[in-house]
């Protein structure tokens, strides 16, 4: 029995001892034929050598960590589409990156350091005063993918305005008076250009531009306006039409800018002040007009037309209100939630030169605004009047002596008071002084000053000058 039982043991012993064996010889097996057919299978080495995000930061510069940074992969661009401030001092800063998955190496190059290219750890801070070249390298050694990054700041001082003569010799003969107005809806704007030429068989002719080309002008049609009796410098727009006064007290209207007749009247206009639009804001009803000086049976009275083309006569023109040369400018009062219309400056009925501002949001009302003592700038007429920088502006016009002025005011009130501008912006040293321009801002914030007048006497300028206050031009 025992020699049975050990029998038994000796045999189960060889047997598990063989199972063992087999299994390692497997397992040796398995691993040596997985390496004898690892030549069979591809292993791809990533080659996305890309940099993903792009950002700095520097105790010594305010603001450069909230910058964004913008990458153009295509073009091997990385830059801060909204520049810096003027004057901003940028040189060694933390640049922090990041890199796809096949990035192996960045060399860098900093302009700003002669003889500075280098493999860069991502850790050592880099001069950003002028750009930086980023080559990225994939693990492959061949995949390779250059960047330019440089850090944007503006150039120019923010509150300056910049000034060019933009066109010259605009219309190529002597001009007497000329007025420009912009016509047509926003998706199709023109500047009107209408001219009295010095040679009086010439008469009056329509020129039209682009608003986005002032540059290039075409030559249309003209009819109905009497020879040599328009007051072009009081041309105004009302209800989708134009409106102009003549020197025999007659007023005419246009629909399309080309073809004008006379409109039915009881009473000479003497002066168009200018219009306003109408306003509907849930709290109140303002209607539009145009307002004018009207004789009223030897008297001069305020007046205004409706849009029915019905005559309301107003209060009677006081001394000292401007009848002639001054600056008329409609805006929008975000306090009283109205439009208001104001005359700047020129001559009052009995020919005196005025530097007043007066108001009206009915047209048949009008009120002082500056004091009566009130000297914030010389007394004159044909100013240059326009809404510019979310103030009043007026530039030049001629004084007592017929002498052309080239100064600069701005009224962050409406007219209330105003403020000689003497450092930023200021009109160039090659801009001539002049009077009895016209004036327009386009949507770029560039203000456009066509013609005008060294004298009173004097022909028309042939110009056409555009400025802007350049901070104005920044982009968001």
């Amino acid at each position: 029995m025992f020699l049975l039982l050990w029998l038994y043991m000796q045999q189960t012993y060889f047997w598990m001892k063989n199972r063992i064996v087999l299994f390692v010889a497997g397992c040796i097996a398995l691993f040596l034929s997985s390496c004898l057919n690892s030549d069979d299978q591809e292993y791809e080495i990533p080659k996305d050598c890309q940099i993903t995000s792009f950002s700095l930061k520097s105790d010594s510069v305010k603001g450069l960590e909230a910058v964004k940074f913008v990458i153009d992969q295509v073009n091997g661009r990385i830059f801060n589409p909204d520049s810096m401030p003027f004057g901003t001092e940028i040189e060694k800063v933390v640049c922090t990156i990041s890199r796809a998955s096949g990035l192996a190496s960045i060399e860098v190059t900093q302009e700003a350091l002669p003889d500075s290219t280098f493999f860069w750890n991502t850790e050592d801070s880099l001069d950003f005063s002028k750009p930086v070249k980023f080559v990225t390298a994939a693990y492959d050694g061949i995949t390779k993918k250059t960047y330019i990054a440089q850090v944007n700041i503006h150039q120019v001082v923010p509150d300056s305005m910049s000034w060019e003569l933009y066109a010259s010799n605009v219309l190529g003969f002597p001009v007497k008076e000329q007025k420009v107005v912009t016509w047509g809806d926003q998706e199709n704007e023109y500047y009107y250009m209408y001219a009295q030429a010095a040679d009086a068989s010439k008469g009056y002719s329509l020129h039209t531009s682009s608003v986005s080309n002032a540059i290039s002008w075409t030559e249309m049609t003209l009819s109905g306006l009497p020879a040599g009796e328009v007051r072009l410098s009081q041309m105004t727009e009302y209800e989708d039409a134009l409106f102009v006064p003549t020197t025999k007290g007659a007023l005419y209207r246009s629909v399309n800018g080309q073809d004008w007749t006379l409109v039915d009247q009881s009473n000479n206009v003497k002066a168009l002040l200018g219009a306003i639009a109408a306003v509907d804001n849930n709290v109140l009803q303002q209607p539009s007009f145009l307002s004018a000086i009207v004789d009223n049976n030897g008297t001069l009275d305020f007046a205004y037309l409706n849009e029915e083309m019905k005559w309301t006569i107003g209060d009677a023109v006081p001394d000292g209100f401007p009848v002639s040369g001054f600056g008329s400018l409609a805006s929008y009062s975000t306090g009283s939630k109205q439009n208001s219309l104001t005359v700047v400056a020129g001559k009052d009925k009995n020919g005196k030169l005025l530097n007043s501002a007066w108001a009206t949001m009915n047209g048949g009302q009008w009120i002082l605004l500056t004091d009566e003592e009130s000297d914030y700038f010389d007394k004159r007429e044909g100013v240059i009047l326009s809404a510019y920088d979310n103030k009043f502006c007026l530039i030049g016009g001629i004084d007592e002596a017929n002498k052309a002025r080239k100064d600069l005011y701005f009224s962050i009130d409406g007219g209330v008071t105003w403020t000689l501008s003497d450092t930023l912006t200021v009109m160039p040293d090659n801009y001539k002084a002049r009077g009895f321009a016209s004036v327009s801002v386009d949507k770029d914030n560039f203000m456009l000053i066509f013609g005008g007048k060294e004298t009173n006497n004097a022909n028309d300028l042939d110009q056409i000058w555009r400025g802007r206050i350049n901070r104005l031009g920044f982009k968001d």
